[in-house]
């Protein structure tokens, strides 16, 4: 502990270092508390929170809870994108800082947060670094300076442990509810000096700690300046920080620099707009706040110390307490799942953690002697994939399960009200962490139907909230036939920070939902991405907005030139116009796919000497026309008309790819318009022409296939073809050109990949035995058997002689 007294005009001020998320913080915090006795408690937390303090410890809330920062850098302060940014502040039973806010309420002493509101945190850091690094969850209370460098590492070899967190426990965590205050916060402000010490000191500027901890000290010089004249209530003041932070305000509290702070105090100014940041409470999770789960700040194994605090009435007891009720909690689910473990394994794994900590001078067994217990007693043979099912549980265990609970007065935004109020209509189970599997038959049932729309709107909203296994899939063009969807949802922590995020855009999921469509409508984007988007306000229901959106797609419909992105929207067209007597949108879009026709047709011609790459695309597209223009009714004879032509114009071009020829000549096939001769005579043109028009013979079988693979079925000229062709090309050839033959053979099903192998051995006077039975030994697979045979040998001789060696002792 530091204590500096300023004068007798002016508070004392007691600094205390914390890890965040640590038990045995918490557990001296509240000796400090009761022994001290402050006027004042001042944490570590963006000030612009404060608001929040009577919520946090309402009666009512239940942690795991976070505070969730977000900042929209409207003015482009932070960089050119002008983004969205967004933190956690998570808070567990045993956070010293709830801990310190809840002693606070219950003595009636005065508490604050005292750091930089987080939009100015983000300014004070470089790009990249601290709370601007790229990173799927930024943490606000990033401990990462305090256990990762050169001398944390180094201390770990010295010591013997594997890791920073080890080290923690052992020296601080256990040692906690033995030592004094006193003699436990020293220890801890050494070590957290010595970590400072050996942190470069750019880093300190990089990571905006420079910025926190002056704005920190200011706030502490404001605070202490309050206790002048005759108010008594503001003698003490007791400030708790990160420890890496600690020293860095002591600096700036003490000697000469007290004065500077004070001034500075009176002029500090937010660097991004108050507007312009938003700071809510949410319920959080405790797998979330897990270290090892993803979550970067704090203490790991979130469950483990949990229950380490729950049993902190009897100190000296409460790890071995903890990892005591772990290991038969562990035993009996093992037991539950694979049987196998006994009531004396248990206890072998008890007497295990408890050698071991005594082993390992620690006066009680923690969560790496419970690891270690259960790998050496509870894991049977090697450990491996096949056997880390105690692991496996007891890993799930230590992380924690369950979430917290905000009471009624917390400011949440309505749209999350919203959502609960969905959930609790639709049946859903909106607080579970435990993911729920639901089948929904969404033309048979409104209900369903409207949980379908609900589901993909939630999706729309990227809140992970929901995920589709099964059913019609209209992005990706995907099992339309299906009648029923298949769902899995959970609550995360991301649902909330998601739908907080989106709250700017409605009070409802679908008011947010319906302003995002509009939002996207704004953007540049071209037919075949507007008619996607089609396709989702056509599944989220959002009939509102589906005018909007169809007249997007027809303006960019008539003014796209880009032949591939009105494929894809004439796809997606296609999709809604046969859907939707099923959906009962009462969206008619027949129009805009004639236009579309039109408009591809025009285009076709110009795509004859499509490159390799493009070719799949372009064959798609062909052969959609194919099937749109080959519908009964709908008044298309005259775009049918336009399309042969384009298609007889095209194979006529010298320069068309061979793979597009052969999908034009199957169309022609397949639809009347030519004979199976004159497709043998346009492959024969390949087969005998040069010899770079040979090799674009596998092209042209790949292409014929796609549109009319039964032709190969037809006599024997193709097949005659086919193995003319394999005569013609050399092995380097073959292997070269493998992948297209590939590909065309893939449109067979293996019963008629089969037939056309019988057939094209009877070409050679072959039976299909003489293919599929082989009685000679090829010298390739008799050497190879010889090994294996010299392997098996060699290790049973070597065992062996292993048991004799035993028999003799």
């Amino acid at each position: 502990m530091e204590t500096i007294l300023r004068s007798k005009e002016m508070a004392e001020i007691m600094l205390l270092p914390i890890r965040h998320h640590s038990p045995a913080c918490s557990y001296q915090i509240k000796k400090v508390v009761e022994s001290w006795k402050p006027s004042a408690i001042l944490m570590e937390g963006p000030d612009n929170a404060n608001a929040l303090r009577g919520a946090m410890i309402h009666e009512e809330t239940k942690a795991p809870f976070a505070i969730y920062y977000s900042c929209y850098d409207r003015e482009g302060k932070l960089s050119e994108e002008k983004g969205h940014y967004k933190c956690y502040y998570p808070f567990l039973e045993y956070s010293p800082e709830l801990t310190a806010l809840r002693e606070a309420g219950k003595r009636g002493i005065e508490a604050a947060f005292i750091d930089l509101p987080y939009g100015d945190i983000l300014a004070a850091s470089e790009k990249g670094k601290g709370l601007l690094k790229e990173a799927e969850k930024n943490n606000y209370n990033d401990d990462y300076l305090l256990s990762r460098n050169v001398y944390i590492k180094r201390l770990c070899e010295k010591t013997g442990l594997r890791n920073f967190d080890e080290f923690w426990e052992k020296y601080f965590e256990l040692n906690g509810f033995y030592e004094d205050s006193d003699t436990w916060f020293f220890h801890l402000l050494t070590y957290c000096r010595l970590a400072r010490e050996n942190t470069p000191p750019e880093a300190l500027l990089e990571e905006g700690c420079l910025a926190r901890e002056a704005h920190m000290a200011g706030r502490v010089a404001q605070w202490a300046s309050k206790g002048s004249g005759s108010k008594e209530e503001w003698s003490r003041i007791l400030v708790i920080t990160g420890g890496f932070h600690t020293q860095g305000i002591l600096e700036r509290l003490s000697g000469e620099e007290w004065e500077k702070t004070k001034l500075l105090s009176q002029k500090q100014t937010g660097a991004m707009p108050a507007g312009d940041q938003s700071v809510y409470l949410m319920p959080y999770s405790m797998e979330a706040a897990d270290a090892l789960n993803g979550y970067a700040s704090g203490m790991p194994y979130a469950g483990f110390y949990q229950k380490v605090w729950e049993g902190s009435g009897e100190a000296q007891e409460a790890f071995q307490k903890a990892a005591l009720d772990m290991l038969v909690a562990v035993g009996k689910e093992v037991r539950k799942k694979d049987g196998y473990l006994s009531t004396y394994d248990e206890i072998c794994a008890w007497q295990m953690a408890r050698g071991l900590s005594e082993l390992r001078g620690k006066p009680q067994p923690g969560a790496y002697e419970l690891l270690d217990a259960v790998l050496a007693s509870y894991v049977k043979g090697e450990y491996n994939a096949a056997s880390d099912l105690p692991l496996r549980v007891l890993r799930r265990q230590m992380a924690g399960r369950g979430m917290g609970r905000l009471c009624s007065m917390a400011d949440i935004p309505p749209i999350i009200h919203d959502f609960e109020a969905q959930c609790k209509k639709l049946g859903l189970k909106a607080r579970s962490t435990v993911e729920t599997e639901t089948t929904l038959s969404i033309f048979s049932s409104k209900k369903h139907r409207k949980t379908s729309m609900f589901f993909h709107r939630m999706v729309f909203l990227e809140t992970a909230f929901a995920k589709r296994i099964k059913g019609p899939n209209l992005q990706r063009k995907k099992d339309k036939n299906l009648i029923r969807e298949i769902w899995k949802y959970k609550w995360n922590v991301q649902v909330s920070s998601a739908l907080i995020d989106v709250s700017v855009h409605g009070a409802t999921v679908e008011e947010a939902a319906a302003s995002r469509v509009l939002e996207r409508l704004k953007e540049d984007m071209g037919a075949g991405h507007a008619a996607v988007l089609l396709t989702q306000v056509f599944e989220m229901g959002l009939t509102d907005q589906m005018e909007a959106v169809y007249d997007r797609v027809s303006r960019l419909m008539v003014r796209e030139e880009d032949f591939y992105s009105i494929a894809d929207a004439l796809k997606f067209l296609m999709m809604i116009e046969e859907l939707d007597a099923l959906y009962q949108s009462g969206l008619k879009v027949w129009e805009l796919v004639l236009a579309g026709i039109r408009k591809l047709v025009a285009l076709l011609p110009s795509m004859a000497a499509v490159k390799d790459e493009n070719l799949p695309a372009c064959m798609d597209a062909v052969k959609l026309l194919y099937q749109i223009t080959g519908r009964e009714g709908g008044d298309i004879h005259k775009e049918r008309e336009m399309y042969y032509e384009a298609l007889e114009r095209m194979k006529k071009d010298v320069n068309i790819h061979a793979g597009l020829n052969g999908c034009i000549h199957g169309i022609l096939y397949g639809s009347g318009r030519e004979t199976a001769e004159e497709a043998e005579k346009a492959c024969f043109g390949y087969l005998a022409g040069t010899r770079e028009q040979l090799l674009q013979t596998a092209f042209f079988f790949r292409g014929l296939f796609y549109t009319a693979k039964d032709l190969i079925f037809i006599g024997n000229s193709f097949l005659k073809m086919l193995d003319r062709f394999f005569g013609q090309v050399e092995e380097g050839e073959f292997m070269e050109l493998l992948p297209q033959l590939r590909l065309a053979f893939a449109y067979f099903t293996p019963a008629e990949t089969d037939k056309i192998a019988y057939r094209a051995a009877g070409l050679h006077g072959k039976k299909r035995e003489d293919i599929t039975e082989r009685r000679e030994i090829l010298p390739d697979w008799y050497a190879y058997g010889k090994e294996l045979d010299a392997f098996a040998r060699k290790h049973m001789e070597n065992a062996k002689k292993r048991e004799g060696g035993a028999g003799d002792g």
